[in-house]
């Protein structure tokens, strides 16, 4: 199954990637969550942006629409109506979507991923995303999923957050009297862009996880779903599972003899 997905960085990559191998692990078909334990690679497969990356930079559009040469980026309305914030970027990152889709043949494109911060613009970003959706829809041979964390990827990730000692059980406990509320439970409140204020959701959360990469991806991995879910209605991150649940899961049904993510032969 290829995948692709636009974000912003490589941290929003990993853990756009994480959640979605972990909603195909957990409710997808039984022989989907052995092969993503044993050959995760013969379930799905992140196209390449040409720059050696795993993902899409939203940001560089331009530059991937001369790398490929003849996609035409359509100004216009959307439905009659001026396009919100974001909705001429995601037309535009769909159209160069397709054109990826079209130069290797032999492997279909399922899904298309558009990961963005919301940071203070979310109910309009949110619009403008799913006017491009809808229009797009018309003609994609893909799925669409979005992925609107507000006000940002950290707060999906600290949804997440368990305390696995008692240091970290002290740090959540002066985090919470220093906010006034749990930044687990309501990480959507964590809304200052700037790093070092006392809301900043990049704070927060290196504070929690003492900047350890390896202890902020267990907060994705390893928490439970419905854990996820519930903490995270008001960031989007119940949103992204759900479209996760309901676009890419059935890509994967049927049965691991008469699919072509059959484990491959060793």
């Amino acid at each position: 199954m290829k995948l692709l997905v636009f974000c912003e960085a490589h941290a929003d990559f990993l853990t756009a990637s994480a959640l979605v191998d972990r909603v195909l692990h957990d409710e997808g078909p039984d022989w989907v969550s052995d092969l993503l334990r044993s050959h995760p690679e013969s379930i799905r497969e992140w196209a390449s942006d040409g720059y050696g990356k795993e993902f899409f930079d939203i940001h560089k559009l331009e530059a991937y629409r001369r790398d490929l040469g003849n996609v035409r980026f359509m100004p216009g309305h959307f439905d009659g109506k001026p396009g919100a914030v974001g909705a001429q970027t995601a037309r535009n990152a769909f159209a160069i979507a397709r054109e990826v889709g079209k130069r290797d043949p032999s492997t279909r494109l399922e899904a298309v991923f558009i990961v963005w911060d919301m940071d203070d613009q979310g109910e309009i970003r949110r619009t403008g995303l799913a006017q491009a959706r809808t229009e797009t829809s018309r003609w994609a041979s893909f799925q669409i999923v979005l992925g609107c964390p507000d006000p940002m990827r950290e707060a999906w990730v600290l949804a997440g957050f368990e305390p696995e000692s008692d240091q970290e059980r002290a740090r959540l406990g002066e985090l919470r009297r220093e906010l006034g509320f749990s930044p687990c439970d309501e990480a959507h409140q964590l809304d200052a862009k700037d790093e070092q204020a006392k809301r900043n959701p990049k704070r927060v959360l290196r504070r929690l996880t003492g900047d350890d990469r390896e202890r902020e991806a267990r907060c994705l991995t390893e928490a439970p779903l419905e854990r996820l879910r519930e903490r995270g209605v008001a960031s989007g991150l119940r949103a992204f599972l759900e479209e996760v649940k309901a676009r890419v899961v059935p890509l994967c049904q049927g049965s691991p003899a008469s699919s072509r993510y059959a484990r491959p032969q060793e």
